[in-house]
Protein backbone atom coordinates (compact mmCIF):
# COMPACT_ATOMS: atom_id res chain seq x y z
CA UNK A 1 0.00 0.00 0.00
CA UNK A 2 2.94 2.65 0.77
CA UNK A 3 4.21 1.56 -2.55
CA UNK A 4 1.21 2.47 -4.64
CA UNK A 5 0.88 5.64 -2.43
CA UNK A 6 4.69 6.72 -3.20
CA UNK A 7 4.23 5.69 -6.73
CA UNK A 8 1.13 7.72 -6.84
CA UNK A 9 2.84 10.99 -4.85
CA UNK A 10 5.49 10.87 -8.08
CA UNK A 11 3.14 10.73 -10.74
CA UNK A 12 1.28 13.30 -9.47
CA UNK A 13 4.72 15.39 -8.54
CA UNK A 14 5.70 14.58 -12.78
CA UNK A 15 2.65 15.65 -13.30
CA UNK A 16 3.12 19.12 -11.47
CA UNK A 17 6.14 19.49 -12.93
CA UNK A 18 5.29 18.67 -16.64
CA UNK A 19 2.47 21.30 -16.69
CA UNK A 20 4.61 23.56 -15.05
CA UNK A 21 7.62 23.01 -17.21
CA UNK A 22 5.28 23.59 -20.59
CA UNK A 23 3.77 26.87 -19.07
CA UNK A 24 6.83 28.55 -18.54
CA UNK A 25 7.75 27.62 -22.21
CA UNK A 26 4.73 27.79 -24.12
CA UNK A 27 5.85 30.19 -27.01
CA UNK A 28 4.48 33.67 -26.86
CA UNK A 29 2.71 34.59 -30.36
CA UNK A 30 5.11 37.79 -30.70
CA UNK A 31 2.66 41.31 -32.17
CA UNK A 32 3.61 44.28 -33.95
CA UNK A 33 0.94 46.97 -33.29
CA UNK A 34 1.40 49.46 -35.67
CA UNK A 35 -0.54 52.64 -35.44
CA UNK A 36 -1.23 54.96 -38.73
CA UNK A 37 -2.51 58.17 -39.49
CA UNK A 38 -5.69 57.65 -41.78
CA UNK A 39 -3.67 58.36 -45.65
CA UNK A 40 -7.67 58.79 -47.22
CA UNK A 41 -8.91 61.48 -44.63
CA UNK A 42 -12.23 59.81 -44.27
CA UNK A 43 -13.59 62.42 -42.19
CA UNK A 44 -14.69 60.07 -39.47
CA UNK A 45 -12.93 61.42 -36.84
CA UNK A 46 -14.15 65.38 -34.95
CA UNK A 47 -10.16 65.76 -35.26
CA UNK A 48 -8.54 64.42 -37.60
CA UNK A 49 -5.39 65.15 -40.00
CA UNK A 50 -5.29 66.58 -43.60
CA UNK A 51 -2.86 64.33 -45.00
CA UNK A 52 -1.30 64.40 -48.32
CA UNK A 53 -0.60 62.47 -51.76
CA UNK A 54 0.20 59.09 -50.69
CA UNK A 55 -0.16 57.44 -54.24
CA UNK A 56 2.08 60.48 -55.35
CA UNK A 57 5.49 58.60 -56.42
CA UNK A 58 7.58 59.71 -54.11
CA UNK A 59 5.33 57.95 -51.43
CA UNK A 60 4.70 54.81 -53.32
CA UNK A 61 8.33 54.43 -52.96
CA UNK A 62 8.48 55.35 -49.29
CA UNK A 63 5.63 52.32 -48.70
CA UNK A 64 7.51 49.77 -50.71
CA UNK A 65 10.82 50.30 -48.45
CA UNK A 66 8.32 50.60 -45.47
CA UNK A 67 6.46 46.85 -46.49
CA UNK A 68 10.10 45.14 -47.44
CA UNK A 69 11.04 46.15 -43.64
CA UNK A 70 8.25 44.46 -42.37
CA UNK A 71 8.80 41.68 -44.47
CA UNK A 72 11.76 40.49 -42.86
CA UNK A 73 9.41 40.00 -39.46
CA UNK A 74 8.24 36.65 -41.68
CA UNK A 75 5.24 37.34 -40.41
CA UNK A 76 1.86 34.40 -40.09
CA UNK A 77 -0.63 37.13 -40.23
CA UNK A 78 -1.71 40.53 -41.44
CA UNK A 79 -4.68 42.45 -39.54
CA UNK A 80 -6.13 45.57 -40.47
CA UNK A 81 -9.15 48.34 -39.29
CA UNK A 82 -11.87 46.66 -41.71
CA UNK A 83 -14.79 45.41 -40.14
CA UNK A 84 -14.79 41.96 -38.43
CA UNK A 85 -18.36 41.34 -41.36
CA UNK A 86 -16.60 42.64 -44.47
CA UNK A 87 -14.04 39.75 -44.59
CA UNK A 88 -15.22 37.77 -47.95
CA UNK A 89 -15.22 41.49 -49.50
CA UNK A 90 -11.72 42.16 -48.16
CA UNK A 91 -10.62 38.68 -49.17
CA UNK A 92 -12.05 39.06 -52.87
CA UNK A 93 -10.12 42.41 -53.36
CA UNK A 94 -7.19 41.11 -51.72
CA UNK A 95 -6.80 37.72 -53.83
CA UNK A 96 -7.57 40.28 -56.72
CA UNK A 97 -4.46 42.34 -55.85
CA UNK A 98 -2.57 39.02 -55.23
CA UNK A 99 -2.76 38.14 -58.99
CA UNK A 100 -2.34 41.58 -60.19
CA UNK A 101 -5.83 41.99 -61.24
CA UNK A 102 -6.66 45.06 -58.73
CA UNK A 103 -5.06 48.34 -58.39
CA UNK A 104 -4.42 49.54 -54.73
CA UNK A 105 -6.73 52.38 -53.48
CA UNK A 106 -4.70 55.02 -50.97
CA UNK A 107 -6.38 53.74 -47.91
CA UNK A 108 -3.53 52.57 -45.76
CA UNK A 109 -4.97 49.47 -44.71
CA UNK A 110 -4.34 48.67 -48.69
CA UNK A 111 -1.51 50.28 -49.16
CA UNK A 112 0.50 48.83 -45.99
CA UNK A 113 -1.80 45.90 -44.77
CA UNK A 114 -2.95 44.64 -48.41
CA UNK A 115 1.25 45.04 -49.97
CA UNK A 116 2.60 43.60 -46.97
CA UNK A 117 0.41 40.03 -47.08
CA UNK A 118 1.49 40.17 -50.51
CA UNK A 119 5.06 40.17 -49.99
CA UNK A 120 4.79 37.80 -47.49
CA UNK A 121 3.04 35.28 -49.73
CA UNK A 122 -0.11 35.72 -47.08
CA UNK A 123 -2.88 33.69 -48.81
CA UNK A 124 -5.46 35.73 -46.60
CA UNK A 125 -5.53 39.25 -44.54
CA UNK A 126 -7.46 39.11 -41.83
CA UNK A 127 -10.06 42.07 -40.81
CA UNK A 128 -10.92 42.82 -37.08
CA UNK A 129 -12.72 46.07 -36.83
CA UNK A 130 -15.92 46.48 -34.87
CA UNK A 131 -17.68 49.74 -34.97
CA UNK A 132 -19.41 50.97 -32.28
CA UNK A 133 -20.80 54.93 -32.77
CA UNK A 134 -20.22 57.16 -30.10
CA UNK A 135 -23.55 56.76 -29.08
CA UNK A 136 -23.42 59.28 -26.24
CA UNK A 137 -22.05 62.21 -27.92
CA UNK A 138 -25.08 63.92 -28.17
CA UNK A 139 -25.80 63.82 -24.31
CA UNK A 140 -22.35 64.80 -23.29
CA UNK A 141 -23.13 67.96 -24.82
CA UNK A 142 -26.30 68.95 -23.47
CA UNK A 143 -24.63 67.67 -20.19
CA UNK A 144 -21.80 70.16 -20.39
CA UNK A 145 -24.23 73.02 -21.41
CA UNK A 146 -26.36 72.30 -18.20
CA UNK A 147 -23.30 71.93 -15.97
CA UNK A 148 -21.10 74.60 -17.26
CA UNK A 149 -18.58 72.36 -18.32
CA UNK A 150 -17.89 73.51 -21.64
CA UNK A 151 -14.56 74.92 -21.25
CA UNK A 152 -13.62 71.04 -20.92
CA UNK A 153 -14.66 71.21 -25.23
CA UNK A 154 -12.44 74.23 -25.55
CA UNK A 155 -9.36 72.56 -24.02
CA UNK A 156 -9.80 69.22 -25.40
CA UNK A 157 -10.22 71.07 -28.80
CA UNK A 158 -6.99 73.32 -28.20
CA UNK A 159 -5.41 69.85 -27.31
CA UNK A 160 -6.30 67.87 -29.79
CA UNK A 161 -5.51 70.89 -32.73
CA UNK A 162 -1.79 70.81 -31.10
CA UNK A 163 -1.88 67.22 -31.41
CA UNK A 164 -2.54 67.39 -34.99
CA UNK A 165 -0.22 69.97 -36.29
CA UNK A 166 2.72 68.51 -34.48
CA UNK A 167 1.98 65.20 -36.35
CA UNK A 168 1.21 67.25 -39.85
CA UNK A 169 4.93 68.79 -39.42
CA UNK A 170 6.05 65.15 -38.88
CA UNK A 171 4.37 63.51 -42.09
CA UNK A 172 4.91 66.84 -43.83
CA UNK A 173 8.95 66.31 -43.66
CA UNK A 174 9.36 62.34 -43.05
CA UNK A 175 9.32 59.16 -44.96
CA UNK A 176 6.60 57.08 -43.92
CA UNK A 177 8.57 54.82 -41.75
CA UNK A 178 9.71 58.01 -40.20
CA UNK A 179 6.32 58.76 -39.26
CA UNK A 180 5.17 55.69 -38.09
CA UNK A 181 8.32 55.46 -35.31
CA UNK A 182 7.03 58.99 -34.04
CA UNK A 183 3.53 58.79 -34.38
CA UNK A 184 3.97 55.11 -32.22
CA UNK A 185 5.94 57.02 -29.24
CA UNK A 186 4.85 56.43 -25.92
CA UNK A 187 4.10 59.83 -25.49
CA UNK A 188 1.96 60.69 -28.96
CA UNK A 189 -0.22 57.52 -27.72
CA UNK A 190 -0.92 58.39 -24.15
CA UNK A 191 -1.45 62.27 -25.61
CA UNK A 192 -4.25 60.59 -27.73
CA UNK A 193 -5.58 58.77 -25.33
CA UNK A 194 -5.98 61.31 -22.85
CA UNK A 195 -8.30 63.03 -25.12
CA UNK A 196 -10.84 60.99 -24.09
CA UNK A 197 -9.69 60.30 -20.32
CA UNK A 198 -8.26 64.15 -19.57
CA UNK A 199 -11.58 65.65 -20.33
CA UNK A 200 -14.26 63.47 -21.78
CA UNK A 201 -14.46 61.32 -18.52
CA UNK A 202 -15.16 64.63 -16.05
CA UNK A 203 -18.49 65.67 -17.55
CA UNK A 204 -21.12 64.58 -15.83
CA UNK A 205 -19.39 63.09 -12.60
CA UNK A 206 -21.25 63.12 -10.16
CA UNK A 207 -24.48 62.96 -11.46
CA UNK A 208 -25.21 60.98 -14.78
CA UNK A 209 -21.45 60.18 -15.68
CA UNK A 210 -22.28 60.55 -19.20
CA UNK A 211 -18.83 61.07 -20.40
CA UNK A 212 -17.27 58.44 -18.32
CA UNK A 213 -20.05 56.25 -20.75
CA UNK A 214 -19.21 58.29 -23.64
CA UNK A 215 -15.09 56.99 -22.45
CA UNK A 216 -16.84 53.94 -22.31
CA UNK A 217 -18.24 53.39 -25.60
CA UNK A 218 -14.65 54.14 -27.42
CA UNK A 219 -13.23 51.18 -25.24
CA UNK A 220 -15.97 48.81 -26.18
CA UNK A 221 -15.06 49.32 -29.59
CA UNK A 222 -11.62 48.50 -29.09
CA UNK A 223 -12.07 45.18 -26.57
CA UNK A 224 -14.06 44.00 -28.98
CA UNK A 225 -11.30 45.04 -31.90
CA UNK A 226 -9.02 43.25 -29.43
CA UNK A 227 -11.53 39.91 -29.29
CA UNK A 228 -11.40 39.66 -32.78
CA UNK A 229 -7.68 40.02 -32.68
CA UNK A 230 -7.45 37.22 -30.06
CA UNK A 231 -9.25 35.23 -31.71
CA UNK A 232 -8.20 34.75 -35.18
CA UNK A 233 -4.52 34.19 -33.60
CA UNK A 234 -3.90 29.77 -33.06
CA UNK A 235 -0.79 28.35 -31.19
CA UNK A 236 1.50 28.25 -34.27
CA UNK A 237 1.08 31.45 -35.22
CA UNK A 238 4.78 33.01 -34.14
CA UNK A 239 4.34 36.70 -35.35
CA UNK A 240 1.12 38.86 -36.23
CA UNK A 241 1.31 42.81 -37.37
CA UNK A 242 -1.63 44.71 -36.93
CA UNK A 243 -2.35 48.07 -38.78
CA UNK A 244 -4.84 50.15 -37.19
CA UNK A 245 -5.60 53.87 -37.12
CA UNK A 246 -2.74 55.72 -34.03
CA UNK A 247 -5.70 56.40 -31.46
CA UNK A 248 -6.80 52.80 -31.03
CA UNK A 249 -3.08 51.67 -30.38
CA UNK A 250 -2.80 52.35 -26.51
CA UNK A 251 -5.99 50.54 -25.51
CA UNK A 252 -5.02 47.43 -27.63
CA UNK A 253 -1.27 47.45 -26.42
CA UNK A 254 -2.39 47.75 -22.51
CA UNK A 255 -4.86 44.70 -23.42
CA UNK A 256 -2.29 42.48 -25.39
CA UNK A 257 0.74 43.44 -22.97
CA UNK A 258 -1.79 42.18 -20.41
CA UNK A 259 -2.42 38.60 -22.01
CA UNK A 260 0.11 36.28 -21.36
CA UNK A 261 -0.31 34.14 -24.88
CA UNK A 262 1.41 37.60 -26.36
CA UNK A 263 4.87 39.80 -26.76
CA UNK A 264 4.41 43.17 -27.83
CA UNK A 265 6.93 44.45 -30.34
CA UNK A 266 8.07 47.86 -29.77
CA UNK A 267 7.50 49.68 -33.17
CA UNK A 268 10.44 51.06 -33.54
CA UNK A 269 12.96 48.29 -33.14
CA UNK A 270 10.99 46.33 -35.94
CA UNK A 271 11.54 49.39 -38.11
CA UNK A 272 14.91 49.62 -37.84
Amino acid sequence: MTFIKTIFTFLITLLLATTTFGQEFKQKTKILLIGTIHFETPHLDVHELKTDDFLAPKRQKELEELTEILKRTNADKVMIEKPFNQQRQVDSLYNAYSQNRYKLTVSEREQIGFRLAKKLNLKHINCVDKFYGMKHDSLVSVTAKEKNQLYLFSELGTTAKSLMQEIDGIVKQNSITEILRYINKNELLQKNLSLYLKYYAKIGAGENYIGAEAVSDWYLRNLAIYSNVITQINSKDKYVILIFGQGHIPILKHLLQNNDDFEVVDVNSALK
